[in-house]
């Protein structure tokens, strides 16, 4: 009975052992981290507060906040600390003389917050080590994921991490990421985006949408279940729905937030 536990446990660990370093081109959706402590064996955190507050990087393995129902990692902005708290990518192989594409999909949390972000390579995963900035983000204010890719080359061969430095000011709400990727001139990676979105949120009423191709619209709950769906021709009325926080699917896409608050 020893001998199968001890095995059970040498297994266990096997499956939680980093995968990196990592040799470009590269690409994850995070579908492939079920749990925080996968995502912990490959991305690193550098967070000023405890994780048990508001300020700190986290995963969601609930696949609520990714792109296409995707698991991501996110940050929440804390009410009465601006942010200074560090993402860290795995390691990648990297060649002197080579240009490299890194691209993801960013999105603030919330509609209407400014979310500020910057984007590092170094040579290491500490925010010491981070000292090639390679994009500045100084006004994440939508939660739909927009694309951004960045090229770039490094000035020694080695091994190299990504850092994604949150710095929202107090009373924000938080950063989204996801489809990560590195390339190396392959272009096997690109990061399309639906072109579906809804406004206003918060919603009083009747939600509105920029597609007017008929499509499936649900709202899910916080705990997965539909309350609502229709087939719709650019908008819907919601006013059955109480006030509260909602997940918006459009057409399959992305689970979004939605916030009702009727007067």
């Amino acid at each position: 009975m020893k001998q199968i536990s001890f095995l059970l446990f040498i297994f266990v660990c096997w499956q939680l052992q980093a995968q990196g370093p990592f040799t470009p081109p590269y690409s994850t959706d995070f579908n492939n981290y079920t749990s925080e402590a996968e995502f912990l064996t490959d991305w690193q955190y550098e967070n000023t507060l405890p994780t048990d507050q508001a300020g700190v990087w986290g995963f969601d393995n609930t696949a609520y906040f990714g792109y296409n129902s995707s698991n991501c990692p996110f940050y929440f902005t804390a009410s009465d600390a601006n942010g200074d708290d560090w993402l860290f990518s795995p390691g990648f192989n990297l060649e002197q003389g080579t240009t490299y594409t890194l691209s993801f999909l960013y999105a603030g949390a919330f509609d209407g917050y400014s979310e500020k972000m910057k984007v590092f390579i170094g040579n290491a995963d500490t925010s010491a080590a981070m000292t090639q900035m390679l994009y500045d983000f100084t006004n994440i204010s939508s939660a739909a994921y927009q694309p951004v890719s960045v090229t770039f080359t490094v000035p020694a061969s080695g091994i190299y991490h990504f850092g994604f430095q949150a710095l929202s000011d107090a009373g924000n709400f938080g950063i989204l990421i996801d489809n990560f990727s590195v390339d190396n001139g392959t272009g096997l990676f690109s990061n399309q985006i639906s072109e579906n979105a809804f406004y206003p949120n918060p919603c009083a009423g009747n939600l509105n949408f920029t597609s007017n191709e008929p499509q499936d619209v649900l709202v899910f709950t916080a705990d997965g279940k539909v309350v609502f769906q229709l087939v719709a021709d650019g908008f819907v009325n919601l006013t059955t729905l109480p006030n509260g926080l909602y997940f918006l699917q459009i057409s399959n896409g992305e689970k979004r937030l939605l916030i009702m608050q009727k007067p």
